[in-house]
């Protein structure tokens, strides 16, 4: 089976929640499937063109349009999402790149002009959120706001018709494409956690990881991991300026790791380090006791939380960032946003600090796990399709 996944995002290395995903589903797939990604990247992108990660092919297209949407959202003159444009005209042309025809086709939203002229392959919209509601609670600042978000919604509305499934993240985005967009099939894929690198750390590993960011040994460290993201830009400061003084002077330490850190970088706020993107995350999250995901706003699900429970640590959330993994509700501390510094008082511990076994569903959350299950149910439509096409032919 030949798969073809088209998206917007340099998938490797996976530095923020969506490369996570994209790269970690494809991962999983590639142990079903033969597996090439496109990726349209912006200009200044120094990936090479084409090369092969753990048996996924990725092959990254250089679209200046990306980069001239990117300086207008910059600019607050028009949203990022207006590449679309530029990536339907080119959708030939990344056809064309990609090859041999697939037996499926997967496109993220920029990416969704492709489906037309697909030929046989099953069309599979991968929906990382509603955009069309996370535009009304996260829309950047830009001119005519109102017009770009009705347009936003006219093309998700188009990408799930045009599709013959589609795949969300939580079951709150599967009945939202439903009832917003009229999806009659949609499949959800939780978000997951990359089994290849993140597990607790040994006491080595921590103690190495504490002294290269120059944390005591004898202090709690909470970590708060994140992209470059309106929502995850509020958490943080909503810790560094509400939490963080409450906790600082009892030997508490807050590590923020990732594009959302960048902000604070350089700052001389006592009790916080910070840890810009990094691609390999495990080594700074040894120094961790506690994950934190306070978070009370956003779209699909955050991929830091099954992250932060993979490496064994606490985990403090607020319900919202909950959203997407209920079965792993037992497995955390979930607390209001203002009781975030009174559950940090009492300093929790994780699975692996408390020497128990890690929750016996987080297993289910590994990308190479999601990624065959959904590799696996994909086969099966395709094949239930083709066998519906030929008897449709042959009564005919």
């Amino acid at each position: 089976m030949l798969i073809h996944w088209a998206c917007d995002n340099d998938i490797h290395p996976p530095l923020f929640g969506a490369t996570q995903r994209l790269f970690g589903l494809a991962r999983g797939m590639a142990q079903r499937a033969q597996v090439r990604a496109l990726c349209a990247v912006p200009n200044r992108s120094g990936g090479a063109r084409e090369e092969r990660v753990a048996g996924v092919e990725i092959l990254r297209v250089k679209s200046w349009h990306t980069s001239v949407a990117w300086w207008l959202e910059r600019a607050r003159v028009a949203p990022l999402f207006t590449a679309e444009a530029g990536h339907r005209a080119r959708a030939g042309h990344y056809r064309a790149l990609l090859g041999a025809p697939p037996d499926l086709l997967l496109c993220d939203l920029p990416l969704a002009g492709m489906f037309t002229g697909a030929g046989r392959a099953l069309r599979v919209y991968h929906a990382h959120n509603v955009e069309a509601q996370r535009w009304q609670s996260t829309a950047p600042r830009v001119w005519r706001g109102g017009h770009w978000g009705a347009r936003l919604a006219e093309l998700e509305r188009r990408a799930v018709l045009e599709s013959d499934l589609c795949v969300a993240c939580t079951d709150e985005d599967a009945e939202l494409l439903r009832s917003l967009h009229g999806a009659r099939d949609v499949e959800v894929v939780a978000n997951g956690y990359d089994e290849t690198a993140l597990a607790p750390a040994t006491a080595e590993q921590r103690a190495r990881a504490r002294a290269s960011l120059g944390i005591p040994e004898s202090h709690y460290v909470a970590a708060f991991v994140g992209g470059d993201w309106a929502p995850n830009h509020e958490a943080l400061a909503h810790l560094v300026t509400r939490v963080l003084p409450a906790l600082a002077s009892e030997g508490f330490t807050l590590l923020a790791v990732g594009a959302v850190a960048r902000a604070w970088a350089g700052r001389e706020v006592p009790g916080l380090v910070t840890r810009t993107e990094t691609p390999e995350l495990a080594p700074v999250l040894a120094a961790a006791d506690c994950g934190l995901n306070p978070v009370t706003r956003g779209g699909g699900s955050n991929v830091k939380l099954p992250g932060y429970l993979a490496m064994g640590l606490a985990v403090v959330t607020t319900s919202f960032g909950l959203r997407g993994y209920a079965p792993l509700a037992s497995a955390v501390v979930s607390v209001p946003l203002e009781d975030t510094a009174a559950a940090l008082h009492a300093r929790p511990r994780g699975w692996a600090a408390r020497g128990e076994p890690a929750p016996a569903v987080l297993a289910g959350y590994a990308w190479g796990a999601l990624g065959a299950r959904l590799a696996d149910s994909l086969a099966a439509r395709r094949a239930a399709s083709t066998t519906s096409a030929a008897g449709k032919a042959g009564a005919a």
